[in-house]
């Protein structure tokens, strides 16, 4: 659409007249002049009237279109992009402004942080609006928080809210808040229509967003054009348990946006630096052998533009006992006691009767061991399934005691028991891995030359018309099909479910060379998933008590890598790449672009082709002295 800034300079449109007239009222020269001869008639033909009439309207266009261009030039008109709804382009607009507020906009880029600009940016588009226009103003961070949720006229709140504004410490996702956005405007009515997006350039927040039908929209990439950032994304100790005279190691990665160079990380524990050690994608640490206790631990990265991921938290959980809850009577205890307190056992076995289970608090241990205790009070039961729920270990050893309709109300069992049977003609059976990549059979050490094998007598039925509980899985069988020991994960923890006794009545189970190794196992793996909790990720980095955490930010927003502007999921936006930019763009979209300045080049140029063909036409005539006489024909 077309528009003029200073309109009243139209009127000098009727100056486009003056050639036309000019050219009418021109009277035709007629010159009188005796001849004697047909060759100065010849001559006289020899000048084409057809040619002089194109050369006089050709000077009349000329001479119309540089007055008109004139009068266009300074009535300055403007090339409007889209039509605002008037001629000068006063109509009243809502205007969405989408802000990424991730920690990422926290980076520093020279002397000043991309936020400072972010929230420059939100104030300027604020401030480009007329009385009347209306805003409306969305955060952008791991879920949509809106500031101004309807479009308002009050902006003086609008500067107000955006200048109390500081970024959160949590990821970005645009496709989210441009959705409310967008939605935001369509309930506002039919005025016209803006979209901001403030971000820093950072590729990750796009992921999700796809081209849609959208209203004049502007990108402000306010962010450095080649992002340097070095932080620690993970960690992993081996082994997981750690125990007072045993050494463990530390193992980091390291994520890098930019050129990739070789990093110091420093290691401290209780705030006293333990190692420093250089690398670029990975880094390692022999730990210290720490006295039991939790110590509180955390790697360092050098300062770099974005300070908020240099630092990751985390604890050590040393333990110099391992405390283990057996619940069982003496007798059905007796094998797995003795198994679980040999000579400088690492193991604090604590056994107590099945009835005393519902007054047991299970805070204080990782496995938690029934032998034959079912059937269980209501209470204890629900108890020990948010224990399993939390993170613990159960083991369920079968017994007399219990019936199939004991079995009926547990919901976390791997498979569901419907009674025991009696073996008539009991023959020794070896045992075999079902899974051997299992946790539990990981550092699973037996005598030298043993082969597992075992006699039973009696055995669980479980019922094959049940479908299996989700994720379970048999990890010992005897032969290759009768179950023998089968695991499910339930919530944090996990359930393993034995299909014969713990003592001699039921098989020789406890007699062979697997029961040890196999229980010290299942005791050191539950309480090494317990201490593998070393980090949560959260919004509110470092330590905390009641319970212990070591909390960090979520890594994923380390990652810089910038976003290249012609590849943009919304391809007819406006991208600026400093605020003084993006306040240009808003104001040549909404008065247009001038072409004042085209059009007085446009004037020079025909001006220029006016002379040369007025020239042209204003040549001397050829004298009759010097024509050239053309050769005579005889006839």
């Amino acid at each position: 659409m077309w528009s003029f800034i200073n309109p009243a300079f139209l009127f000098a449109l009727g100056a486009a007249a003056i050639p036309l007239l000019l050219h009418l009222l021109q009277k035709k020269r007629k010159i009188q002049m005796p001849f004697s001869t047909v060759r100065f008639l010849k001559l006289a033909q020899r000048r084409s009237a057809s040619r002089v009439r194109l050369e006089n309207i050709l000077l009349w266009l000329l001479r119309t279109a540089i007055l008109v261009l004139l009068a266009l030039a300074f009535a300055m008109p403007v090339l409007r992009t889209s039509s605002f709804g008037s001629f000068l382009g006063e109509a009243q607009r809502d205007v969405a402004i989408v802000w990424d507020v991730s920690y990422s906009m926290t980076y520093e880029s020279g002397r000043t942080r991309v936020w400072d600009d972010a929230r420059s940016a939100a104030t300027g588009i604020i401030n480009s609006l007329r009385k009347g226009d209306r805003v409306c103003i969305f955060l952008a961070g791991d879920d949509v928080t809106p500031l101004l949720a309807q479009p308002t006229s009050d902006l003086d709140l609008a500067r107000t809210l955006v200048k109390a504004q500081e970024p959160r410490l949590t990821s970005s996702r645009l496709k989210p808040a441009i959705t409310a956005a967008l939605a935001a405007l369509k309930e506002a009515g039919t005025r016209e229509h803006e979209l901001f997006v403030i971000t820093d350039g950072q590729a990750l927040p796009w992921t999700e967003v796809t081209g849609a039908e959208l209203p004049p929209t502007f990108v402000a990439l306010l962010g450095s054009t080649s992002p340097q950032n070095v932080a620690p994304l993970t960690i992993n100790v081996l082994p997981a348990l750690l125990l007072t005279n045993t050494t463990a190691q530390l193992t980091a990665n390291l994520g890098q946006t930019g050129a990739a160079r070789d990093t110091t990380v420093t290691l401290y524990i209780d705030d006293k630096e333990i190692a420093r050690r250089s690398a670029t994608t990975a880094v390692q640490f022999a730990l210290p052998l720490l006295p039991p206790g939790l110590h509180r631990a955390r790697l360092e990265t050098p300062s770099d533009p974005l300070a908020l991921d240099n630092t990751f938290y985390f604890l050590l959980r040393v333990r110099e006992r391992l405390p283990v809850l057996l619940v069982a009577s003496e007798a059905d205890g007796f094998f797995l006691t003795r198994a679980l307190n040999p000579t400088g056992s690492l193991f604090d076995v604590k056994r107590i009767e099945p009835d005393a289970l519902a007054a047991e608090s299970l805070t204080d241990y990782s496995c938690l061991l029934l032998a034959n205790a079912l059937p269980l009070p209501g209470q204890a039961l629900l108890n020990v399934e948010k224990f399993v729920q939390g993170g613990g270990t159960l083991v369920i050893f079968p017994g007399d005691r219990a019936t199939a309709a004991d079995y009926a109300s547990w919901i976390c069992l791997p498979a569901k028991p419907i009674g025991a049977d009696d073996i008539a003609e009991p023959v020794r059976q070896p045992i075999r891995l079902r899974q051997p990549r299992d946790p539990l059979f990981a550092d699973l050490k037996l005598p030298p030359g043993s082969v597992p094998a075992i006699t039973a007598r009696r055995q669980l039925t479980l019922d094959g018309s049940a479908p299996a509980a989700p994720q379970t899985q048999p990890l010992l069988t005897l032969a290759d099909t009768a179950p023998l020991l089968l695991a499910r994960e339930f919530g944090k923890g996990r359930v393993l479910l034995f299909t014969v006794a713990a003592d001699r009545r039921w098989s020789d189970l406890p007699l062979s060379p697997i029961f040890l190794p196999i229980v010290h196992q299942i005791v050191q793996v539950s309480a090494g998933a317990t201490a593998g909790q070393l980090f949560e990720w959260g919004d509110t980095p470092g330590f905390s008590t009641n319970p212990d955490r070591a909390i960090n930010l979520t890594r994923a927003e380390s990652n810089l890598a910038p976003i290249d502007p012609g590849k943009l999921p919304l391809p007819k936006a406006r991208v600026a790449s400093d605020v003084a930019e993006l306040l240009r763009q808003i104001q040549e979209h909404r008065q247009g672009r001038p072409l004042a300045e085209l059009f007085l080049w446009l004037v020079l140029a025909l001006a220029t082709l006016e002379l040369f063909f007025a020239n042209r036409a204003a040549r001397p005539a050829a004298k009759f002295s010097t024509a050239k006489p053309e050769p005579a024909r005889v006839p």
